[in-house]
């Protein structure tokens, strides 16, 4: 691991598979109390096609630091261009699990030519109006996601210990305001997307998902029924997909 050091900022903890600033790299970002270590599959995957790899810790997971104030989804995305602009990295394929895809969508409508293809899982979208919010479509689990991540924790314990619980709540709290906002900035995301639903296992609803695809430019929507964590779960017709989707290396 490289931990990229800031002084006003948590430090970051990156890994880097290959040499980012030849070729495209794909940036991974996990889900929130994951870290880099849940890509390991597809991040091999990748670097058999030839494929620079860069999977990033977000601040307070994994071996990155932990926010002295509140955390904000606005900072993740911050994280995510500064990582970009240390390494070198002036376009790049991005794929996000959750907070992690929710905070690559982000930096695709934030800084648009520094994404070329998108590759959304499972991301929770900001509510729209009081309708959705009544409707509390994000960060709750489901009891068989709850068993299947206890087994997961149980293999690897790690990402949850260095996890900074205080995270939960802050996080939550900014889904818990209306933000149609966010959803007029959609169009600005130029980047080729996919969006992946877990299907009616996962607490995130399809339709919610299929909505945000909609909204995108150049989207395409895939449901794999596996629950919230598609990645995990159903680890090869995930990367399959997502090989797919991303294509050779290009120059």
């Amino acid at each position: 691991m490289r931990v990229l050091k800031r002084r006003a900022e948590p430090a970051l903890a990156v890994r880097v598979a290959g040499e980012p600033n030849r070729g495209l790299p794909v940036v991974l970002v996990h889900g929130m109390a994951s870290d880099h270590s849940t890509w390991r599959p597809l991040a091999s995957a990748l670097r058999r096609q030839g494929r620079p790899v860069v999977s990033v810790d977000l601040r307070g997971h994994g071996r990155s630091g932990r926010a002295q104030g509140a955390y904000r989804l606005d900072d993740f995305r911050d994280d995510l261009v500064y990582v970009l602009d240390v390494l070198g990295i002036h376009s790049a394929d991005v794929v996000g699990h959750s907070l992690g895809a929710h905070t690559a969508l982000r930096l695709a409508m934030h800084e648009p030519s520094r994404v070329r293809r998108l590759v959304l899982e499972e991301v929770p979208p900001m509510p729209r109006d009081e309708a959705d919010l009544s409707e509390g479509i994000t960060m709750k689990a489901t009891l068989g996601e709850q068993v299947r991540g206890l087994l997961a924790l149980v293999g690897n314990p790690f990402p949850v210990i260095r996890f900074d619980g205080r995270m939960g709540d802050e996080i939550v709290a900014e889904f818990d305001v209306c933000a149609p906002q966010w959803w007029s900035e959609l169009p600005r995301v130029s980047a080729s997307t996919m969006v992946i639903s877990g299907g009616e296992r996962s607490f995130l609803p399809p339709r919610h998902l299929r909505t945000v695809s909609e909204a995108l430019p150049d989207s395409r929507f895939v449901t794999i029924d596996a629950g919230h964590s598609v990645h995990r779960d159903r680890r090869a017709e995930f990367i399959r997909h997502v090989e797919e989707f991303l294509g050779p290396a290009v120059p």
